[in-house]
């Protein structure tokens, strides 16, 4: 389908025995794919219906045009969820209430989508740490500025090409950062995150490290925060709370409270002994607070 500025998204309906009552739209963190959560997905498609996404330059979504500084901007991935919502509105119907679930980024644009736009197309929103930067006179802004900047130099030495998904996963597997990983996640991850080179043998990353760096100065747009105020809808904040003495929370972690405090209603959850990748490391509790997100809105 068409997102925003003419730009093909891959939109995936999940097999399951659910064919009434509430719908789910799952977004994805930057750099991955609706894929890197196919087991999990798997899960929530045997109670609800089950779409997801690849945004744009992610996936098997099309890449934008260079800069991807502008052609990734934040008010892009916003209307791109906006003509995502209308696809699935129309092969629903008018009654299944929809519902909006995303880890990270992704979930920055509904957000925007509805305090900036003014649309809210969700009957609830369960948001696993949206990294949503304080304005500028807030204190913590300073330190979201920095760590952004830390990810977008990280994203630009990605390694981008690889022998085969195996490869991948197996680096991933050896590594500590990645030891807490659900395996079956990690293994859907690898197989999602890279496609075949299109000029000769072995696999390429999806998503290019320059727009993997341009979602992450994306979220360095404050102007979300500043009318948060407005997404008025049944909103769920995760945070993670990483195990250990001393150990530090990611900087979309730190800036959930702030987030629960701006949107009105909202309800915040941290999860104890997890990290920004949650949804990998506890995949179990991840599933549990999305049904309750959505059965706080009253469709369990």
């Amino acid at each position: 389908m068409d997102g925003a500025d003419g730009i093909r998204l891959r939109l995936y309906r999940l097999h399951g025995p659910v064919n009434a009552g509430p719908v789910l739209l799952w977004g994805h963190a930057n750099g991955f794919a609706a894929g890197s959560y196919l087991p999990w997905l798997q899960r929530v498609a045997r109670h609800v219906t089950v779409y997801a996404f690849d945004a744009r330059g992610h996936g098997g979504s099309e890449t934008p045009p260079a800069p991807y500084t502008a052609s990734c901007r934040a008010d892009a991935f916003a209307q791109d969820l906006s003509r995502l919502a209308g696809s699935i509105r129309g092969e629903i119907g008018p009654d299944r209430p929809l519902h909006f679930a995303a880890h990270s980024f992704t979930g920055l644009a509904a957000l925007r989508l509805g305090c900036v736009f003014g649309e809210i197309p969700w009957a609830s929103a369960t948001l696993f740490e949206p990294p949503l930067s304080p304005t500028p006179d807030h204190p913590a802004h300073a330190i979201a500025a920095e760590l952004a900047d830390v990810l977008v130099n990280g994203a630009l030495r990605r390694r981008p090409d690889w022998d085969s998904p195996q490869a991948f996963i197996d680096r991933l597997s050896g590594s500590k950062a990645f030891a807490a990983w659900n395996l079956d996640m990690m293994q859907a991850h690898g197989n999602a995150i890279l496609r075949p080179k299109a000029d000769g043998p072995g696999y390429t990353l999806a998503c290019l490290p320059e727009v993997e760096a341009a979602g992450y100065q994306m979220t360095m747009n404050t102007s979300t925060f500043r009318y948060a105020n407005q997404f008025h809808c049944p909103t769920t904040f995760i945070a993670s709370q990483p195990a250990g003495e001393g150990a530090t929370p990611s900087w979309a972690a730190l800036v959930q409270g702030l987030a629960a405090e701006r949107v009105p209603g909202a309800r915040l959850v941290r999860l104890p002994d997890c990290g920004h990748m949650m949804l990998f490391e506890k995949p179990d509790e991840c599933l549990a607070e999305l049904f309750a997100g959505m059965e706080r809105a009253g469709h369990g």
